[in-house]
């Protein structure tokens, strides 16, 4: 079956195209591909629909149960399945259905994704942890992580330090109390670090409910910091102009703890070093790279800044090319086509 002589539908992670989800998975790859789709609806007939995880699901389920011959393809690209704090799984829950993003309620908002994992045709998750917990739902499974490479444009050149080592963390404003848990570390590392921080200018909390401000939850943080706003075109030279990474995770957020290598990759991308939270995700990616720059508590986090400091800038430039040469020939656009093309293949259905 040839993929453009059949219906594909998408379901978006937001009706935004430009949202991360959407840019930088399947509608990037089927624009590669020169595969048409459209956004799919309940109201329409399809071949083929591309469901993604942050979608109406129940109400998926419904169309599902009425069209036994669309094949769905089920992509869970976060770690949702792993267990949470009971009083977030009951508010998500309830979150969801009153918001309008589940047409049922459901008390656990894993519930339909469980349904979902049993139900598709083929599942899509972004890492060998999150693909070990679902196999006892769905065996079709393939991993696959985001298209970064056309996103940074901004390699690295300078490996000199001065006066202060620049660590630099880039994301959602959500997930900046993973750095709280690390205030030993910035407390130890402060005299000759600063902390650069990439992200939006608020986030909101509990659904939506009311917003912080990053700079007023900075100043929480032992350490001099400096904040950047997070923009497509900028945030590649910022990180790129940084002396050193930084993704500490708080290893009791089993849905931090298990996602993917997307962020260590995006930075690796720009030639920057990187030292992270050894989740099983980046421990495979490092130890495959050669640069094991992983740490398992706060002793640790402390003694690699130091040694980064001290070594030479040629050391650190090694690490650099070493990292931004394995994410080139593994995580480049083309190898990342070849996992899409993958995707259809175990379908039966032709891309080429």
């Amino acid at each position: 079956m040839d993929c453009r002589k059949v219906k594909i539908g998408y379901v978006p992670y937001m009706n935004d195209m430009a949202h991360p989800g959407n840019r930088r998975r399947f509608p990037y790859y089927a624009k590669r591909k020169e595969i048409p789709f459209s956004i799919a609806k309940t109201s329409e007939e399809f071949d083929i629909i591309l469901l993604t995880g942050q979608s109406n699901l129940s109400e998926w389920l419904i169309y599902k149960k009425s069209h036994p011959s669309t094949i769905f393809i089920f992509e869970m690209t976060d770690s949702t399945i792993f267990p949470s704090d009971p009083i977030r799984t009951l508010f998500k829950g309830t979150g969801r259905f009153i918001l309008g993003k589940e047409k049922n309620l459901y008390l656990d908002y894993k519930t339909p994704v469980r349904k979902w994992l049993c139900a598709a045709d083929l599942v899509i998750c972004s890492s060998k942890g999150v693909k070990e917990q679902i196999t006892k739902y769905n065996k079709n499974i393939v991993v696959s992580l985001d298209y970064l490479e056309s996103e940074y444009s901004f390699l690295k050149n300078n490996f000199d330090i001065s006066p202060k080592i620049k660590l630099v963390w880039e994301g959602l404003g959500v997930s900046l109390h993973h750095l709280w848990k690390f205030k030993e570390v910035f407390q130890e590392v402060s005299s000759f670090c600063e902390l650069h921080i990439i992200t939006s200018e608020n986030f909101t909390v509990w659904g939506n409910m009311y917003e912080k401000n990053v700079k007023e939850e900075l100043k929480k943080l032992p350490i001099q910091t400096v904040f950047h706003k997070w923009e497509l075109n900028t945030k590649d030279q910022i990180i790129s102009e940084c002396d050193l990474g930084i993704i500490p995770l708080n290893k009791k957020n089993l849905f931090a703890w298990y996602k993917p290598a997307n962020k260590l990759i995006s930075f690796c991308f720009c030639g920057l070093p990187t030292l992270v939270s050894n989740t099983p995700a980046y421990v495979d990616f490092l130890d495959a790279a050669g640069t094991p720059m992983y740490c398992t508590n706060n002793k640790e986090w402390i003694s690699k800044i130091k040694s980064y400091k001290e070594v030479s800038s040629n050391e650190r430039k090694t690490i650099s090319m070493r990292n931004y040469q394995f994410v080139k020939e593994n995580y480049s656009d083309e190898a990342l086509d070849k996992v899409w093309d993958k995707i259809f293949e175990k379908l039966n259905i032709c891309t080429n």
